[in-house]
């Protein structure tokens, strides 16, 4: 692929040398992909706020025979998507999946799925006030998920084929449901509500119109986000570090939908610096 023209995210980005950075990209038609963007440091007229993390930009690059780095050499900003950053509970969650990407998705392998489920993401993390926020993002946790080739089975129990158990579990290593009797011989499952897989169920066959739609209860959102989580750990045998300001910023964004005095919601804020270190390598 000499020549390359295409559509991306920017996922992750690290300095490279005095004045270059290395930037990971997920393309429409090619994936993720590592590119070079020579000077991109020093740049004001070829790159200068264009290369920021979440960015959607239409880019054309080269790449020599056998070799997987691009060389970027123009570069289209067609969406920054900046409120992402604005807010600590969008930029953790916004983090967070470009860490799923950056680790799931194989080099140069297309997945339009994932692209469009990206644009869905960022058009939702970029909108002031967002409804259901905790809620969306379960959703969004389970779907890409579920894309990445990961999706739960949650019809029956995997071991004896027993029908929506009375009393299910879960194994992420199997990768679906457990009935209590057999449970006993998958030590990494843990319980999980019938209202929960019944939702969940649901949810991976609905169209996104009504999946903006949906509300989840405290519970079905916790057990959701183990459910996704454990998943992702046993898949890619590593933690992710953005959960970890996630899990931090979620109540706030919680308690930022609720009516409360300015100085209560100023003063959490102070303890909720964005790391240097989550996404971009700094």
């Amino acid at each position: 692929m000499p020549t390359i023209s295409d559509q991306a995210f920017i996922i992750h980005k690290t300095p490279y040398g005095e004045s270059d950075l290395l930037i990971t990209l997920f393309t429409l038609g090619q994936g993720r992909i590592t590119a070079i963007g020579k000077g991109a440091k020093r740049s004001r007229k070829r790159f200068s706020g264009r290369l920021e993390l979440f960015s959607n930009i239409r880019f054309n690059g080269f790449a020599k025979p056998n070799q997987t780095l691009v060389r970027l050499d123009e570069c289209e900003l067609l969406n920054p998507y900046r409120a992402i950053q604005h807010q600590q509970a969008t930029f953790f969650a916004g983090c967070y999946f470009l860490e799923i990407v950056n680790r799931c998705c194989p080099e140069q392998q297309a997945n339009r799925d994932i692209f469009i489920l990206l644009h869905e993401l960022f058009d939702f993390l970029n909108t002031p006030a967002n409804r259901n926020f905790a809620c969306q993002i379960r959703l969004f946790e389970l779907q890409i998920v579920a894309l990445l080739g990961f999706a739960p089975s949650l019809h029956q129990c995997l071991d004896c084929g027993l029908a929506a158990p009375a009393q299910p579990f879960f194994d992420p290593g199997a990768g679906g449901l457990l009935c209590n009797t057999c449970r006993h011989r998958h030590p990494g499952a843990f319980p999980i509500s019938r209202g929960t897989i019944a939702i969940l169920n649901k949810s991976l066959e609905v169209d996104r119109t009504l999946r903006k739609k949906l509300n989840f209860t405290p519970q079905v959102m916790e057990e959701t986000a183990r459910l996704c989580r454990t998943l992702l750990h046993w898949h890619t045998g590593r933690q992710f570090k953005s959960l970890k300001y996630v899990d931090r910023a979620d109540p706030l964004a919680q308690e930022c939908q609720a009516v409360r005095p300015p100085s209560a919601t100023n003063e959490k804020l102070k303890h909720l610096q964005k790391p240097k270190n989550c996404i971009t390598g700094r």
